[in-house]
């Protein structure tokens, strides 16, 4: 089908795939309806997601569904309690009303998880395996410097999948990582894993999904020639 891609700041005429539809129409929704999408739907999602690619096929990454409303109820008083910090920290800095209205925004940007219809935490499992580590095994080397860069990759491009899966069912979806930041203030003893019940893994962002209340319009993108270039 023929539509057109932004080129060079212009609009150029271009043949567009169904998996081209599915990422140019994707937007992170914040706002859902209370209906609660599938086990089957949620499943599927979950499927595509372990399909990703992992260093040595190690397959670190982990989904957690937050099921539980005394979790999401910890979850939430912990958001609190480390947005009231944000804002005594503030206060006491003088930091000035733009820090504030950050403060305040990402603290929405947060809250707003606790009521999707569906919450994941995800995360990467402890021990790993790949290359790097089985060097270290071996004494070869003492350290893994790359191994927050591999986990990373990992949770991103399973997320990816999750995402573009939600999207072809008609659903939204949105990765959080600001609550981790309010959660790790409100007690630094108390990690999300340890509200979690989680032991075994390492949480790197939430996701939330449903259906979509909203309709919210494009965010304007760079010119692929700022994103690209040959060297």
């Amino acid at each position: 089908m023929a539509d057109k891609i932004q080129k060079g700041g212009l609009m150029q005429p271009c043949l567009i795939s169904a998996l081209d539809r599915l990422i140019h129409e994707r937007r992170s929704i914040r706002k859902y309806k209370p209906d609660l999408p599938s086990e089957e739907w949620i499943l599927s999602m979950v499927r595509c997601a372990q399909m990703a690619p992992s260093p040595s096929n190690s397959q670190p990454v982990r989904f957690f569904r937050i099921a539980s409303a005394q979790i999401r109820n910890q979850l939430n008083q912990a958001i609190e309690t480390g947005h009231d910090w944000f804002l005594k920290q503030h206060q006491n800095l003088g930091a000035g009303k733009r820090i504030r209205n950050w403060i305040n925004a990402y603290f929405r940007y947060s809250d707003f998880m606790l009521h999707a219809p569906v919450l994941f935490a995800v995360g990467t499992q402890n021990p790993l395996s790949g290359f790097a580590h089985q060097m270290i095994d071996a004494g070869i080397m003492k350290q893994d410097f790359r191994h927050d860069t591999d986990m990373n990759l990992s949770v991103g491009l399973s997320l990816s999948h999750f995402l573009l899966k939600a999207q072809e069912l008609g659903l939204g979806a949105c990765i959080l990582t600001a609550p981790l930041v309010f959660i790790h203030q409100a007690d630094q003893k108390k990690p999300v894993e340890h509200i979690l019940n989680i032991e075994d893994a390492v949480i790197k962002c939430f996701i939330t999904v449903g259906f979509a209340d909203e309709k919210p319009a494009q965010c304007s993108k760079d010119a692929v020639e700022k994103f690209y270039r040959v060297i």
